[in-house]
C-alpha cells in the first residue's frame, strides 16, 4: 500500500516549486506583452487599475487581519 501511495506521489507532485508559479505567470504576460505593442494607453491603464486593485485588496486583509485576530 505505502508503494502505491509513494508511485502515485512521484507521479502527481511537481518538484518545480516556486519556479513552476513562475513560469504560469509569464504565460499571462507575454499576451499582455503583444497587447502593448498594439494597445499601449490601454494596457497601461489596464495595468495600473490591477496594481491598484491589488493593493486594495492586499491593504484591506491587512486591515482585516489587525482588527479581528484570530483566537487559537
Amino acid at each position: 500500500m505505502i508503494t502505491l501511495l509513494r508511485r502515485y506521489w512521484n507521479d502527481l507532485v511537481s518538484y518545480d516549486g516556486g519556479f513552476a508559479l513562475l513560469m504560469m505567470d509569464g504565460l499571462l504576460a507575454v499576451p499582455l506583452i503583444m497587447a502593448a505593442f498594439f494597445y499601449p494607453l490601454q494596457v497601461l491603464a489596464f495595468v495600473v487599475v490591477l496594481a491598484v486593485v491589488s493593493l486594495a485588496g492586499y491593504e484591506g486583509y491587512v486591515m482585516w487581519r489587525k482588527r479581528h485576530p484570530t483566537h487559537v
